[in-house]
């Protein structure tokens, strides 16, 4: 089907098109909201600033596809096949993109706030700057991705792989270039690897249960209410860290340093705590009862 008769049908009130074959073409600015592509192929298509708003594109084929600004907000991608796609500064804000492929896609500046990527493969993916604000990424694949500036807060990482992660920590400042409607005054919150560094950092609320920090540098870190169960915090750096509220139930913070490290309200069940360290804690978890 060629893009004209597309968008003609389209325009006649026609919405479903299952199985559809456009592959290649130019449908650059085109207004498809609440379309169903389910299945459809659209590998290689232009769909630059184009509208697909609460859009069904379920197990389609988007290998390649240049969405680069476009509006997916709410969109159903569940299964699609995003391989080395084009979605710099594309909204896929609350979208669903379960089992997603988006190996070697290019997703800078993306907005993603809320959206489902449980499962999703993303290997070695650039998502340098993206909003990544309360996402699901459970159990997905983050290898060698460029997650640098990312902002995730109350983002769920559970189980998810983050190996040879991009981790580069720095704040946004007045200086930094941003695409249109991109707050730059927000502050960056970082994913986190084995001995990275993220001194300072506002991770409050954060979902890093099961996750490796082995050795990290978590010095005068806001981990206030975030979830640490299970996580290794083995050898880290927590001097002058809030982990007020936060839950570390069953974490290992066997060497870590937690001098002036605030743990007031901290679940601390079958935490393995480094020996003869609580006594210099800022703060420790309150006694059950008073």
């Amino acid at each position: 089907m060629n893009p004209d008769e597309l968008l003609s049908r389209y325009n006649a009130g026609e919405r479903d098109f299952f199985l559809i074959d456009v592959n290649g073409v130019n449908l650059m600015g085109a207004t498809l909201r609440a379309v169903d592509l389910t299945y459809a192929n659209l590998s290689q298509t232009k769909l630059v600033q184009a509208n697909l708003s609460r859009a069904t594109l379920h197990n389609a084929n988007l290998q390649g596809v240049d969405l680069h600004h476009s509006n997916l907000r709410g969109a159903d991608l569940s299964g699609a096949d995003l391989m080395g796609a084009n979605l710099v500064a594309a909204n896929l804000s609350f979208a669903t993109l379960t089992g997603v492929d988006l190996s070697g896609a290019n997703l800078s500046f993306v907005h993603l706030m809320g959206a489902d990527l449980n499962g999703a493969n993303l290997c070695q993916v650039n998502l340098l700057g993206a909003d990544l604000r309360g996402s699901l990424l459970i159990g997905a694949n983050l290898s060698r991705s460029n997650l640098s500036r990312c902002y995730l807060f109350e983002a769920d990482l559970s189980e998810a792989n983050l190996e040879q992660v991009n981790w580069q920590s720095s704040l946004y400042n007045r200086q930094t270039c941003f695409p249109e409607a991109f707050d730059p005054e927000q502050i960056g919150a970082y994913l986190i690897a084995p001995n990275v560094s993220l001194a300072g950092l506002d991770l409050s609320g954060v979902n890093l249960t099961r996750e490796n920090l082995q050795g990290a540098n978590l010095s005068q870190i806001n981990l206030n209410q975030a979830n640490l169960c299970w996580a290794d915090l083995r050898d880290a750096n927590l001097q002058g860290a809030n982990l007020s509220e936060a839950n570390l139930s069953g974490a290992n913070l066997q060497g870590a340093n937690l001098s002036q490290t605030n743990l007031e309200g901290a679940n601390l069940s079958g935490t393995t705590m480094p020996n003869g360290e609580l006594h210099q804690c800022a703060l420790i978890q309150k006694p059950a009862g008073r």
